[in-house]
């Protein structure tokens, strides 16, 4: 499966030319090349990047396919998808897949459907929907896709359905894998998982999560109940990096991304908040969020519920739910339709979280380093909670087992002798690197 994963960085083996070092942009480390935080282009040619999707805002004077201009530069689209061909990005085109029907009003986004036709009255068009009868089934495994029989009876046994005479299309499942080398990937999101953290019977809505750029980016769309979209490849020692964008200035709730995630009990969190705020649920017990970056430790005797959605709210310690394991002392909150680009480094086999975000090319807040070996391990995802409207863009994750020189230089002698200094990347206080 290591082939299907999309490598997004240069791997350069050779010194810059006296040319490439004259570029400002280029962030040069000893055997990786990339561009800073803030710019984009191929690791020797680097252009500004203002919403930071690894795309330059200009066309950069070089071949590879990362020196075209960015088809979107006002909202992060790390897949440059343009569905209609029309040269503007989806995220920015106003008809998205050009078929006459602007997208507030399109019950076909990226697919075009201008008769609009949509069987079952759900709002979704039959052009895009998973289950155009709601019958139960969805359209690849259901044997009479346009009408609805969800018994699927079917006395021939030829693959089509009593009700209709509709062929069939084949259904894929990915396999998953665990990381095993030190090489750049972009997280593949293409097949993941929803997990749902609130109660059943709760009035929010659930959440609406769509992939794009071959599974580089998510978009979740509704103001609902916590959850969670995670991908299926296991990891252990890794960097995983991604950018936050909210496409809205509607609410100011939770965005944020998960690491090691074992199940819907056991993981850690990054939530950030964007100002103070007590749950309008007080039951069963009143959770006030406090504005600002969160790092939490779920480790929950319950799993999703009342108590576990407030738990997760709360700013601070739940017995037996969650732990909070650092906050901003500044308490800064992010602000709507505004690049973030947030960088961790995890290193369980010494308990180690190290968690930095960047705004541009500033840094905004560093974590410094954080100890905690309850969880050794396991998926990647991202996460929101009553905030419509995230984008987690151009999301990347790289095995690595070692530590970058200024943040080994911080531990403590114990974990010094326990592992290895990076010596490929610079973690400076202006680079995109996690390591």
């Amino acid at each position: 499966m290591w082939q299907k994963i999309v490598i997004v960085f240069l791997i350069a083996r050779s010194t810059l030319t006296e040319e490439a070092a004259i570029n400002s942009d280029l962030l040069e480390a000893k055997s990786t090349l990339r561009c800073k935080v803030g710019s984009a282009g191929n690791g020797f040619v680097c252009g500004p990047d203002t919403d930071l999707d690894g795309w330059p805002d200009i066309e950069l004077e070089c071949e590879d396919v990362r020196c075209k201009k960015d088809n979107c530069q006002s909202i992060p689209n790390s897949g440059q998808e343009d569905t209609d061909g029309d040269g503007i990005g989806n995220a920015c085109d106003s008809d998205a897949d050009n078929d006459g029907i602007i997208n507030n009003l399109d019950n076909c986004l990226l697919v075009s459907n201008s008769d609009q036709s949509d069987i079952d009255g759900d709002g979704l068009g039959d052009a895009c929907d998973p289950d155009i009868d709601n019958d139960g089934i969805n359209n690849d495994i259901d044997n009479c896709p346009y009408v609805p029989n969800p018994d699927q009876k079917d006395l021939d046994e030829n693959g089509v359905g009593d009700m209709c005479d509709v062929d069939l299309e084949g259904y894929d499942i990915v396999d998953t894998h665990t990381c095993s080398n030190n090489l750049i990937y972009a997280v593949n999101f293409t097949n993941f998982r929803t997990v749902m953290l609130g109660p059943q019977d709760d009035s929010q809505i659930n959440s609406s999560w769509s992939a794009y750029a071959k599974g580089a980016e998510l978009l979740q769309k509704a103001n609902s109940d916590p959850s969670l979209a995670v991908g299926y490849h296991s990891f252990e020692d890794v960097d995983f990096e991604g950018t936050f964008y909210v496409d809205t200035d509607i609410d100011d709730d939770y965005i944020g991304f998960v690491f090691s995630y074992q199940n819907y009990k056991r993981f850690y969190t990054v939530m950030w908040k964007k100002s103070k705020q007590t749950y309008w649920n007080a039951k069963p017990f009143r959770a006030i969020a406090e504005s600002g970056i969160q790092l939490k430790l779920v480790n929950s005797t319950t799993g999703p519920g009342e108590l576990f959605r407030n738990a997760l709210w709360h700013t601070g310690d739940t017995e037996s739910q969650v732990k909070l394991l650092w906050k901003d002392p500044d308490n800064l909150g992010w602000k709507p339709k505004t690049s973030y680009r947030y960088l961790l480094l995890h290193r369980p086999r010494i308990g180690l979280i190290r968690f930095r975000l960047f705004e541009g090319k500033d840094i905004i807040v560093d974590s410094g380093n954080i100890f905690d070996k309850t969880l050794q391990g396991g998926r990647l995802g991202v996460l929101s909670f009553s905030q419509e409207m995230v984008i987690f863009s151009d999301l990347i994750s790289r095995c690595n087992n070692k530590i970058p020189l200024r943040v080994y230089k911080e531990l403590p002698t114990e974990l010094q002798n326990q592992t290895e200094i990076d010596e490929d990347v610079v973690y400076s206080n202006q680079t995109n690197q996690t390591s």
